[in-house]
């Protein structure tokens, strides 16, 4: 209420977006809360993006204030000077620029909080995080209080959660950044309504990491494949280092049962193991594996009051059990839509409510669903988005690139990795890690060309001129 009352004191009203560019801290979860009491918007903006990627966001969002780290100060001003529709930046902690500090502003006795704010919970966005969807740039999606409210209660529900609110407390680990919607909401939302003990850790440092599990012994671990790998390749992780964790849970990119077995041959079988499928469009939660039922390989089944089918790529059809298709999803979390874009709002949810999620996928006979394949564009790196669209257009601005196209190749550790096929101008003498390190000046790390660069004469297109991404794919994966 008092960081309500005093972001009101500043003029920040209903409707009105305010920017969170910040690692993992407490001052985050407080932020956000504030932000949606008095009915603003949160945007949560990834703290790696460099000023133009910031920027970017703040323009589209139309942001009207910022709230950040001193670290960041420096990264976040130059963006501000780019976009000229931000009134306050507020800093979490001490900073030589005189700006506003959050510790100032929660000193504020609360007078001001607005006492009729009229939220319409269906209608009114309390979070507009960035998503590429199946294809193209980043889009804004609206989240409604709704949407959000509605899939912690669906996550909670005792058939997938062994978490009671009000029960033992319980110590979990705040690593998954929340800025990206499964930190969000299954994380940092989820701690809050439960209760629960958070330790926040503003970035993954593996000697870090392990030393808070030991110090105070987490009983639940959110992970996504990478840190899972970790776990178990690390020679500084001891089998009995998970000895209070009674659950662990995978989300944001798929997990293989080869790493499963993994796992459980070094820390045992003891632990619940739970694995579920979403994205930020669906607040981001569809699927889970019920609490105790873990079935390898299998996203689970979906969450209550959802529905799901998948349907024949070609004709729309819903086909039956075992047979692959796009998984589409039908339920209470699914977003209003993407912000200012109706065009790709119905290009991903159609006349019946649909939200087609551009990933192919079977179910069998007990409706478990199994991810096999993206038809989306998209590229998931540690669970990171990241748009072909996006590093092809950077790339295109280099005065000795004609053409290109980008496509996610397997990586162990990251999940998947961008590479880049390059049509170079006639005559140039440009080399590989040239056009790797003109991107990587440009985008956050997990965008960086870490697949390569290989130069071609020509980029495979459809007749209508689209970049055949599946053919490039294929014929990488040949040689790997």
């Amino acid at each position: 209420m008092r960081l309500g009352s005093a972001l009101t004191r500043l003029d920040v009203t209903r409707g009105d977006v305010v920017a969170i560019v910040s690692p993992n801290c407490p001052e985050f979860a407080i932020s956000f809360f504030a932000v949606s009491s008095i009915g603003a918007v949160n945007t949560t903006i990834n703290c790696t993006y460099t000023a133009d990627e910031i920027a970017q966001q703040l323009r589209n969002s139309g942001a009207s204030a910022v709230i950040t780290h001193p670290l960041l100060l420096p990264t976040v001003k130059e963006a501000c000077q780019k976009y000229d529709g931000i009134r306050h930046i507020i800093t979490n902690g001490p900073n030589n620029e005189g700006l506003i500090t959050i510790q100032e502003l929660l000193k504020d006795d609360g007078s001001a909080f607005p006492q009729n704010v009229q939220i319409d919970p269906k209608e009114d966005i309390v979070v507009l995080p960035y998503s590429s969807g199946t294809t193209g740039l980043p889009k804004g999606v609206m989240l409604t209080h709704h949407n959000m409210v509605s899939n912690m209660q669906q996550i909670m529900h005792p058939f997938y959660s062994i978490i009671k609110p009000g029960s033992s407390q319980e110590v979990l680990l705040g690593v998954l950044p929340f800025f990206h919607i499964y930190g969000m909401v299954v994380c940092m939302g989820l701690s809050l309504y439960v209760g629960a003990k958070m330790i926040t850790l503003p970035t993954f440092e593996p000697n870090l990491y392990v030393g808070i599990i030991k110090k105070y012994q987490t009983t639940i671990l959110h992970t996504v494949p990478p840190i899972i790998n970790f776990l178990i390749q690390s020679d500084t992780v001891a089998p009995d280092l998970l000895n209070s964790v009674h659950t662990m849970v995978c989300g944001a990119a798929p997990l293989g049962p080869a790493l499963v077995k993994e796992f459980t041959n070094k820390f045992g079988e003891r632990m619940n193991f739970q694995e579920g499928y979403g994205m930020t469009e669906a607040s981001p939660v569809t699927h889970m594996t019920p609490a105790k039922a873990y079935k390898p390989g299998s996203t689970g089944v979906v969450v209550p009051n959802t529905s799901a089918k998948i349907v024949d790529i070609s004709t729309g059809e819903t086909v039956g059990p075992g047979i692959e298709g796009e998984l589409c999803i039908k339920g209470p979390q699914v977003m209003k839509g993407y912000y200012r874009n109706e065009k790709a709002t119905k290009e991903t949810i159609d006349e019946d409510g649909w939200l087609h999620t551009g990933d192919i996928a079977k179910m069998d006979e007990d409706e478990n669903v199994y991810i096999v394949d993206r038809l989306k564009e998209l590229i998931k790196v540690k669970g990171l988005q990241v748009a072909p669209a996006e590093l092809e257009d950077l790339l295109r601005k280099h005065p000795n690139v004609m053409d290109v196209a980008v496509i996610g190749l397997p990586d162990e550790r990251a999940g998947e990795v961008p590479r880049a096929y390059v049509v170079l101008t006639p005559g140039s003498e440009v080399t590989e890690d040239a056009i790797a390190d003109y991107v990587a000046k440009e985008v956050a790390p997990h965008k960086r060309l870490v697949g390569g660069v290989c130069f071609t004469d020509k980029i495979p297109k459809s007749a209508t001129g689209k970049i055949l991404r599946r053919e490039l794919k294929a014929e990488a994966l040949k040689h790997i």
